[in-house]
């Protein structure tokens, strides 16, 4: 039963970053909505993610670390076109 809910955490956790990858993208040419991304939360959660994932294949628990195999991804891709709007700014 716990590895059944696990594997339905992990699903609703991939839920949670999709939109906001999804969304994202789509604006990643605002320059106004770009700057409304905080680069510091999604490097923590870039860390956070590959945390999981490490930890997630040390001990076993699969519903832990596949998740995050998706998630830590789609945070480094936000984080990735984040600082790079910031440095494109930067340059203006």
């Amino acid at each position: 039963m716990t590895t059944i809910l696990g594997w339905l955490v992990g699903i609703v956790d991939i839920g949670q970053f999709l939109p906001q990858a999804r969304h994202t993208a789509k604006i990643r040419h605002d320059r106004k909505a770009m700057a409304g991304l905080s680069a510091w939360s999604w490097l923590i959660a870039t860390i956070q993610g590959a945390a999981w994932v490490v930890y997630g294949f040390a001990t076993d628990h699969l519903p832990i670390a596949i998740p995050n195999v998706v998630i830590t991804p789609l945070c480094a891709v936000i984080l990735v076109m984040r600082l790079t709007h910031h440095r494109a700014d930067a340059r203006s």
